[in-house]
């Protein structure tokens, strides 16, 4: 998960978070009654609650062991902690190639399966950079990690990004990050800042009625969909049918059944990728 911050009122947001973390203080369980009409979009997204409290104190680490060992369960074309889904990513990095290219990892998570999507990179012969709210350290010299205030202050542009269920955690609270209704929309309006024109966005989102299941995630359907990939550009997509749209998803990520609105129920919620281009520019 990612949290893009920007200077002046977000920038004492994020210290107050910050702060919060460090003395133990959990994130927010419901959402702010002042607030409830646009994390709804005015009563076009329905509202779930389901309570997760990611943040951390201590880093995440990796050895170069663990990178090496993921690499070759890549090579292998198996599948981590999104099952199935990465299929359909591999099939997208086959066809639009980020080979030699710098590539930022949007959020990072081991859940398991070790810094799987910087192996990706790896593997398809990318240089990957993590931009990550949380502390990361990697015994790997291929890997390197950047807070996002670090990033916008630093004014690096990468050719590619890749963001494998990601921006539908920011503003939920959920990793420590503040408060914002659209903070997915803001996030995701700031990458094409940090790509350079023409560059590619790998983007994988949960597909189904729309719903905000608070404070754990989006779902992402008809109404918020088209306000998350405004101005950019669909150059491809894989696993998407319209259909989607008409699935319940209920609380979770990944459905414990298949109820006639889930047309393969070995994919998550996350099976979509999306290919976008950076238009900012061109």
């Amino acid at each position: 998960m990612i949290q893009i911050l920007k200077s002046g009122r977000s920038e004492v947001r994020h210290i107050r978070n910050r702060i919060w973390s460090s003395l133990g203080l959990k994130p927010k369980m419901r959402i702010p009654p002042n607030l409830l009409d646009k994390y709804t979009m005015g009563g076009a997204v329905a509202v779930h609650y389901l309570y997760c409290d990611n943040t951390k104190s201590s880093p995440t680490s990796y050895n170069k062991a663990i990178v090496d060992s993921t690499i070759e369960k890549v090579l292998a074309h198996q599948c981590g902690e999104y099952g199935a889904v990465d299929l359909w990513i591999y099939d997208a990095i086959a066809k639009y190639p980020v080979t030699g290219k710098r590539v930022a990892i949007i959020g990072s998570a081991d859940q398991g399966h070790g810094p799987w999507y910087e192996a990706v990179c790896l593997a398809y012969g990318g240089s990957p950079t993590t931009v990550e709210y949380n502390e990361i350290e990697f015994g790997d010299l291929r890997l390197t990690a950047i807070h996002p205030v670090q990033l916008e202050n630093h004014g690096m542009q990468f050719d590619a990004a890749f963001s494998f269920s990601s921006f539908e955690h920011d503003g939920l609270g959920r990793y420590g990050d503040p408060i914002n209704p659209d903070g997915d929309l803001e996030a995701m309006a700031l990458w094409r800042s940090y790509l350079k024109p023409g560059g590619l966005m790998y983007l994988t989102v949960p597909i189904g009625a729309d719903k905000v299941v608070f404070n754990a995630h989006r779902i992402y359907g008809r109404a918020r969909l088209p306000e998350l990939i405004k101005n950019w550009q669909v150059v491809d997509t894989f696993g998407f049918e319209e259909r989607l749209f008409d699935r319940d998803t209920q609380l979770g990520w990944r459905p414990t059944k298949a109820d006639g609105t889930l047309m393969h129920p070995e994919y998550p919620e996350y099976a979509p990728v999306f290919v976008l281009r950076n238009t900012q520019s061109l």
